[in-house]
C-alpha cells in the first residue's frame, strides 16, 4: 500500500457520516372527518336505496377512510337513517337507507353535538 492509497483510506475514514434519520411521515396520517363521510354515504344511499359495505368503501384510498365510513354508518344507524342486514355471520353487510329526505337536518344536529362546525372544519372568516 502506498502513501496515496493510505491518504484516500484516511480521508474516507475521517469524513463525517450523515446522522441516521428515522422516517416519521407514515405516523402522521391526515385527518378524516366522520361527518364528511356520513354526508357522502347518506347521498349515495339516498340515491341507490341500498348498497353493500364493500361497495360503499370501494373508492376509499386508505384504511383510515374505511374506518371513518364505518363510524359514519354507525352514527347514521343511531340516528335511524340506515338499517343493516347480514344474512350470515361475517358475510356481506347490506346497508339500506330508511330515513326520509329530511335527514340532512339530523346530520347537521349530529355535527353540532360532536363539535364539528362545517363540512371542512375550518372557521368562517369575517367579511368586514
Amino acid at each position: 500500500m502506498g502513501p496515496t492509497q493510505f491518504a484516500e483510506i484516511a480521508a474516507r475514514a475521517m469524513t463525517p457520516r450523515p446522522a441516521p434519520m428515522v422516517e416519521l411521515g407514515h405516523l402522521h396520517a391526515p385527518k378524516v372527518s366522520v361527518r364528511e363521510q356520513a354526508v357522502l354515504l347518506a347521498g349515495r344511499l339516498r340515491s341507490a336505496g341500498a348498497a353493500t359495505f364493500r361497495a360503499l368503501t370501494a373508492d376509499s384510498g386508505s384504511t383510515l377512510v374505511v374506518v371513518a365510513r364505518f363510524l359514519a354508518l354507525l352514527e347514521l344507524y343511531r340516528e335511524g337513517a340506515v338499517s343493516f342486514d347480514q344474512v350470515t355471520p361475517l358475510g356481506e353487510l347490506q346497508v339500506r337507507w330508511v330515513a326520509g329526505d329530511d335527514a340532512d337536518a339530523e346530520l347537521a344536529r349530529w355535527a353540532a353535538e360532536t363539535g364539528e362546525t362545517d363540512e371542512y372544519d375550518a372557521p368562517e372568516e369575517d367579511e368586514t
